[in-house]
């Protein structure tokens, strides 16, 4: 099956999500992938890029989209977190 090429993080992300089954929960997680993205896209600095690439990785991991997550959730675990703080969780933290 041959893909379209995709110019943006952002669009990127948003293609990923759709081909998830979120459940309604997931929805501001969904959100927040998507605003970081578009910050990704628009950051011209190298050091918040990485740290904006991060916090996405932490969303989509969080989320079972990243090919860390699926592979563990293929092998009957739950969805792998990277050793960091989420922006989900510091979000709740506040809440």
């Amino acid at each position: 099956m041959k893909r379209h090429i995709i110019e943006s993080v952002r669009e990127a992300t948003l293609e990923t999500l759709q081909e998830l089954d979120l459940n309604p929960e997931d929805m501001a997680a969904s959100a927040l992938a998507l605003t970081l993205a578009g910050q990704i896209d628009v950051e011209e600095s190298g050091r918040t890029i990485a740290e904006l690439a991060a916090k996405l990785l932490a969303v989509l991991e969080s989320l079972g989209a990243s090919p860390m997550a699926r592979a563990s959730l293929r092998k009957g675990g739950a969805p792998i977190v990277i050793n960091q703080s989420s922006p989900l969780a510091e979000l709740q933290k506040r809440g």
